[in-house]
């Protein structure tokens, strides 16, 4: 890792952070309090007849607390978490942890009220346990590698997500509550949530500090490990348990505050820390001044024009640009094996199998369009029934045809681009990219039109994709640089569009439309346009398949000859059209992108035009299937397509992952 120069140290960053929110609470007690009280306020019960001295006293000092002691423990259970899966990426939300707590929590408000408020703290590590059962389950048969946790992480993540997305379409007035808690408060009535967290989260810390020595050893290999006389696994286990522990305990408490379990350990790595004992020391006290400084900022917009600003949607604008900012400036971010082979990686011998492709891809829209379901029950639609239904069910499975489509040859171009089979349009964060154009031009210009939003949509991806292959070029596409970008920017577009979904009600339901991909409201002249720009830019493919060829041999590409600054801005500029059309229809959230290219492998999609042939009619037959079912399966009500594509995806995607490694053919 390159040496930190200048001020950029952990302790100067640390300074930077705290003295800057220091000065902004100094501030805002000066303004809620004359300092001639400030004595009583901290030393004594305030009188309850003034009102000004109960605020600061019961609210305004805890929730102080509360923000120290939160970002201190997300990150110490992000390097925790990190050191002893020997994963960078590992944190309670790129594991799925806090997306399962989430789902247990939302689950249980609904099924039974008054067990959510008497035992909130076991719902939630239940379901962050099972969630991470579920991860170790499914990269287990890859040796638990960085690179099937991370994929384990993403699929667990994403689809409890959906899951309780899809909650929240059932039962909107009813989980509108949980969907502000969910953002991450951290306003405070009184000091009873802190005195009743502060020791449990000390248990659960002792075992970690106790196992601390042991824990250095961790990245050294298991046998070495064992002829040392510790048992890696013990060590493993009742670490993980302490910290998804504390992770639960946070989240039910305050709600899910992401990206500090991420973004702390690695700016305190990027600043210098080194060791294990440095990064346990200083990734808390960045991740401590990070959340404090940004809910000084949240609670000073709070209430501008009646604005709602939950805090854990605004660490992603406070720490997703910090972070982007540093990576550039690190030249060996290093992993052990982002890069190594897993079975669900490596294309099936035989020739590519176009014709079961095909079969799939007709029967497909032969169900789409002539089974239905009414009040009566289901029903196959005769000649005379189904011409009255055509207007309504033909745009959308066009739509939905399209979107396939377009998210599989991205998937395809940028997994060749990046030579990285993780690369898809979820993961690098090109879909929200694209989404946060959309969601600018939302608020920017609402009557701009299906074309105005289908190219804020693109342009949005262009320069998500720039982005993400600007700070990508400095470390030669490292995998996990490029995935750390994305997972930044994706943070990003989520913490935005909570805000707006949030404070605006015509750009929040238009935005909530797009980000869980419904087909509902999409008009024939906009299916058509889809269509024709998909078909438009995959018969643009052909033109750059010698660049497909090469690209992934890195250097040897240039010494064949191949401009690979040009080359790669093409596919560029073509994934990120694809991209930003597709992301209007089934929004940024489906496996698409990246089942669609692996299901290609599968069946024998070696070449790049035979795996984006493959990709992209597999990946129209599942977009096909997710809307027929999203609107059959609830009747009357509606599941969004895209939201669907990722329930019925998931499973598909899990499999392959479990399945045992096989050799390349």
């Amino acid at each position: 890792m390159k040496e930190p120069t200048g001020w950029i140290t952990p302790a100067s960053l640390c300074a930077v952070l705290y003295s800057t929110a220091f000065i902004l609470c100094l501030q805002q007690l000066i303004d809620l309090l004359p300092i001639a009280l400030w004595r009583v306020v901290f030393f004594n019960q305030p009188l309850l007849a003034s009102v000004q001295e109960v605020i600061v006293h019961d609210m305004w000092l805890p929730r102080q607390l509360m923000a120290l002691l939160c970002g201190v423990v997300l990150a110490f259970t992000g390097v925790v978490m990190q050191q002893v899966l020997r994963n960078p990426l590992a944190d309670p939300m790129t594991l799925g942890v806090a997306s399962g707590a989430t789902l247990t929590l939302t689950l249980a408000s609904i099924l039974a009220p008054a067990l959510w408020v008497a035992a909130r703290e076991w719902i939630a590590l239940v379901g962050s346990l099972v969630a991470m059962a579920t991860v170790f389950m499914l990269s287990s048969r890859q040796a638990f590698s960085p690179l099937a946790l991370i994929l384990a992480g993403m699929l667990v993540n994403l689809y409890c997500g959906s899951v309780t997305l899809l909650l929240s379409v059932i039962y909107d007035r009813s989980l509108a509550a949980i969907y502000i808690w969910g953002g991450g408060s951290l306003v405070q009535q009184n000091t009873d949530e802190l005195l009743w967290l502060l020791p449990r989260l000390l248990v659960c810390l002792a075992p970690v500090m106790l196992l601390l020595r042991p824990l250095r050893l961790m990245t050294l290999n298991e046998q070495v490990t064992r002829s040392l006389g510790m048992s890696p696994g013990r060590v493993r286990g009742i670490v993980l348990v302490a910290v998804l522990a504390m992770s639960s305990l946070i989240i039910s408490s305050v709600g899910v505050i992401g990206f500090i379990g991420l973004a702390a350990p690695h700016l305190a790595s990027m600043a210098g820390a080194k060791s294990l004992r440095q990064r346990v020391v200083w990734s808390p006290a960045l991740g401590g001044g990070l959340l404090w400084l940004t809910d000084q900022l949240v609670s000073r917009m709070s209430g501008i024009n009646g604005m709602l600003l939950p805090t854990g949607m605004m660490t992603a604008l406070a720490g997703g640009p910090l972070l982007l900012f540093f990576l550039p400036r690190v030249r060996n971010l290093s992993v052990q094996v982002l890069r190594e082979k897993s079975g669900m990686l490596q294309p099936a011998t035989g020739h590519p199998r176009y014709g079961l492709a095909l079969i799939l891809l007709l029967a497909g829209l032969f169900v789409s369009l002539d089974l239905g379901r009414s009040l009566q029950g289901w029903y196959w639609a005769s000649w005379h029934q189904l011409l009255p239904l055509l207007p309504f069910r033909l745009p959308r499975m066009i739509a939905a045809l399209a979107a396939g489509v377009l998210l599989a040859g991205a998937g395809v171009l940028m997994q060749r681009l990046t030579a990285n089979p993780m690369a898809s349009p979820e993961l690098l964060g090109i879909g929200a990219g694209a989404s946060l154009g959309v969601t600018l031009m939302l608020l920017l210009a609402p009557l701009s039109g299906i074309f105005g939003m289908m190219l804020s949509s693109s342009i949005g991806a262009f320069v998500t994709l720039l982005i993400t292959l600007w700070i990508g070029r400095q470390g030669s596409f490292n995998p996990q640089r490029v995935m750390l970008s994305g997972l930044a920017i994706t943070a990003i577009f989520q913490s935005v569009a909570g805000v707006v979904m949030a404070n605006n009600g015509l750009a929040g339901n238009m935005l909530r439309q797009l980000m869980t991909g419904s087909t509902y409201y999409v008009s024939t002249i906009a299916a058509v346009a889809a269509m024709l720009l998909g078909v438009l830019l995959l018969s643009m493919t052909p033109l750059v398949r010698r660049y497909l060829l090469l690209l992934p041999l890195n250097e040897v590409a240039s010494s064949l000859g191949l401009g690979v600054s040009k080359a790669r801005i093409l596919v560029l500029i073509l994934a990120a059209a694809m991209t930003g059309v597709a992301t209007l229809i089934v929004g940024p959230l489906s496996f698409v992108g990246l089942l669609g290219p692996h299901i290609a492998r599968r069946l024998g999609g070696r070449k790049p035009l035979a795996q984006l042939l493959l990709a992209v009619v597999i990946a129209a037959v599942l977009m096909v299937i997710a809307d027929w079912m999203g609107r059959n399966l609830l009747y009357p009500r509606q599941i969004p397509a895209g939201l669907m594509a990722t329930l019925l995806g998931g499973p598909w995607l899990a499999v392959l992952l479990y399945q045992k490694q096989h050799q390349a053919g």
